[in-house]
């Protein structure tokens, strides 16, 4: 038995032989692992997409390589039919056992958070890079960019200093090669064409849809673009270009909020507030570009290849990525990237970013074949 083989199940028939009956002393579909590594990375949902920017150059660097993704259960649908990944375990099921008994070659962990680290202190691994549990409450950083990044979430001053992107000290971490690659997101045939379809149904002659994200995380109370905003935009868009179409996205959270848009401007058309992640990847893809804020959304865009618009206020608009076709835009203020969960000023970043500005900012951007990543105009005292 060939237990080494990447074809492996240990409790059932491996794919190959159910496709074709052939047995371990005689197959030619067998494929050795090289290398085994392991990835924690629990974190907010968009963080976990954004980190998969770290397996082109390990599966570059490592190519039969074997890696284990340890997440937590809702990002899983984010990582599923990756290429790249071989095994994604959640930290709502067994988990623990399998990293308690297996043994890896590799492990990383850039998160600083006391779980993650515990997580790497707990794996079998002959190398860790990122953060590991000292045991006695703190946790040890593998080198200077782990440091750095570390020093970042600690220190407000050093945050909104901060111009190096997150993908530039992810790798920084893993001692991996730039430039930075693209996040991924499968998305599977089968819902690129439901979205086709869901497209079709809701106005049958129009092929040039735009993305609106309503949703960001209500951490931070500014980190949404405020909403009477929206319809004044879509005004401006459908003026300059009659024949697209406003598709709306969001979570949960903004079904109320897109159903006032809805009625607010006839181009508006629900893209629903239910989707499954794959979904809503699916109908980002058939975007020709979107307007977000820094949320999950900005991170599905660009993994699926959609150019982005992304407005940014208490969060830090240069850890973004922008991958040469997006443009991150926040208001001149000295403090953008404040993290603070309520606005002190009264007009606040998000207040400043007026529709016609922003409009402004879309028209040159979409004229560019190569954007710059932050626009930004002299920043004014808070």
């Amino acid at each position: 038995m060939h237990t080494d083989c990447r074809h492996c199940r240990t409790d059932q028939p491996c794919t190959p032989h159910k496709r074709t009956g052939v047995r371990c002393d005689r197959c030619t579909h067998y494929d050795p692992i090289g290398e085994r590594i392991l990835i924690v990375k629990l974190g907010a949902m968009g963080d976990v997409l954004r980190t998969t920017t770290c397996l082109p150059p390990l599966k570059a660097r490592y190519p039969r390589s074997h890696i284990t993704w340890v997440t937590r259960g809702n990002a899983v649908p984010l990582l599923e039919g990756n290429p790249a990944i071989d095994r994604i375990l959640s930290i709502d099921g067994h988990y623990l056992e399998l990293l308690l008994v297996e043994e890896f070659d590799l492990a990383f962990g850039p998160d600083a958070d006391l779980l993650s680290a515990s997580i790497m202190a707990a794996a079998r691994s002959q190398t860790k890079q990122g953060f590991v549990a000292d045991g006695r409450g703190g946790i040890r950083a593998s080198n200077s960019s782990a440091d750095g990044w570390w020093r970042l979430g600690l220190d407000d001053d050093l945050k909104r200093a901060n111009r190096r992107t997150y993908g530039d000290w992810l790798y920084g971490i893993c001692g991996l090669p730039t430039p930075v690659a693209r996040p991924d997101l499968h998305v599977s045939p089968q819902a690129a064409g439901r979205a086709r379809v869901f497209l079709r149904q809701q106005l049958p002659h129009v092929n040039r849809w735009i993305g609106f994200n309503t949703g960001a995380s209500s951490r931070w109370e500014e980190k949404r673009w405020k909403p009477a905003y929206y319809a004044q935009l879509a005004r401006l868009i459908v003026e300059a270009d009659p024949a697209a179409r406003i598709l709306l996205l969001g979570g949960p959270d903004e079904t109320e909020l897109n159903g006032e848009l809805m009625a607010a401007h006839p181009a508006f058309v629900d893209g629903g507030t239910m989707q499954t992640v794959e979904d809503f990847a699916a109908l980002v893809a058939s975007c020709e570009w979107m307007l977000t804020g820094d949320s999950l959304a900005y991170h599905v865009a660009c993994a699926v290849g959609t150019p982005a618009l992304c407005i940014v206020g208490p969060t830090s608009p240069w850890e973004l990525d922008a991958y040469g076709d997006n443009k991150i835009i926040h208001a001149p203020l000295l403090c953008i990237a404040c993290y603070l969960a309520k606005c002190v000023l009264p007009t606040s970043c998000m207040e400043m970013l007026t529709p016609d500005w922003v409009w402004q900012q879309i028209l040159e951007w979409r004229r560019q074949p190569v954007p710059t990543r932050s626009t930004t105009s002299e920043p004014a005292e808070c």
